[in-house]
Formats: structure tokens, sequence, C-alpha cells
């Protein structure tokens, strides 16, 4: 084994198959097999200072053939894994700390959103007897109004001084003959 210790590695497997009660040997496809298996993996490189070529030598020395491109396509996924799976999240949090404040930021996003959505639908139920200017005029910041206050006012004035409908028909009764050239 060039590069790395593999004891620590022999070690580092040991306590991650407690903690998971997951085989790692194992060959199956099975999602949740299949995340721990990469979460393994992450942790020989970032704790055991291992490539994929070193982690797929360490597996085949356990019996249990595993690709280098495997291995680093399945590290690349780390991040989605660590989002989309909560069991993926409480193992990997055990070994790293680096995203859990980023998770809580997006977890944060998330409840922002719902509320946002139940405040659309709690505002909707309010507005249902109003019409598309009143509900509007409710959604304009409190130190705004007085500016759009002038400019509705405005409007309305320049109705009043537009021109009516006045105009005067003059019947022609007399020929254009002697006015055409």
């Amino acid at each position: 084994m060039r590069g790395y210790n593999k004891q620590i590695a022999d070690d580092l497997a040991k306590d991650y198959e407690q903690l998971t009660g997951i085989e790692l040997n194992s060959n199956s496809r099975k999602t949740e097999i299949m995340i721990t298996r990469t979460l393994f993996y992450k942790i020989l490189k970032d704790l055991n200072f291992m490539t994929d070529e070193m982690i797929s030598d360490w597996f085949s020395t356990r019996g249990v053939q595993k690709g280098r491109s495997s291995i680093t396509h399945a590290v690349k996924k780390v991040g989605i894994y660590y989002k989309s799976f909560a069991s993926f999240r409480n193992t990997y949090n055990v070994y790293f700390n680096d995203k859990a404040e980023e998770f809580l930021t997006i977890e944060q996003a998330q409840k922002k959103r719902l509320n946002d959505s139940k405040q659309n639908i709690y505002t909707n139920t309010l507005n249902k007897d109003k019409d598309a200017l009143e509900v509007l005029i409710d959604t304009i910041p409190e130190e705004r109004r007085e500016e759009v206050r002038e400019i509705v006012s405005l409007r309305i004035k320049s109705w009043s001084w537009k021109t009516k409908d006045e105009c005067q028909v003059f019947l022609g009764e007399t020929s254009m003959e002697g006015y055409c050239f």
C-alpha cells in the first residue's frame, strides 16, 4: 500500500460500519447502502488523505472491486446526498462540520417560502372583496404612500382639464368649386 495508512483506514471502516450498521464490502445498489458507501469514500479521502486509486486498492485488499471512476463520481455527489437524505446528513455531521450551516440556510429558505405562500393565501382571503387597485395599494410601503397619492391626485386633476367631447359640426351647403385649384 503506497501513500496512506492502512491501519487508520481499517479503523475508520470498523467504526463506520458500527455507526451505520451497513457492511462496506456489500456490492448492493440499494440507495441507503450506496449513499453510505459514498460517504465512506469521502471519509477516506479527507481524513486518511487517500486518492481514488488508493481507495480502490484498499477495497481490493478486502476482496471487493471498486472502480476509481465510480469512487470519483460518487464523491462528487456528496452535496446532493447531503441535501436529499437525512440519514446521510446525520452521519456526515458526525465526521464533518462544514455543511451544517449551509443546510440550515437552505432549510430556513424553504421555511420562508412556505411562510410566504401561507401569507399569500391569507392575504388573498382578506383581499377577496377588494378590487385590483385596492390590493395594489395595500402592497405599497408606508413611506412611499404619499408619493403614490400625489401621482394619483395629479392624474385625477388632469382628467378635469382635458378637453371634453365638444366639437362643432359645420354643415357646408355651398360648393367647394371656387376653392379648388
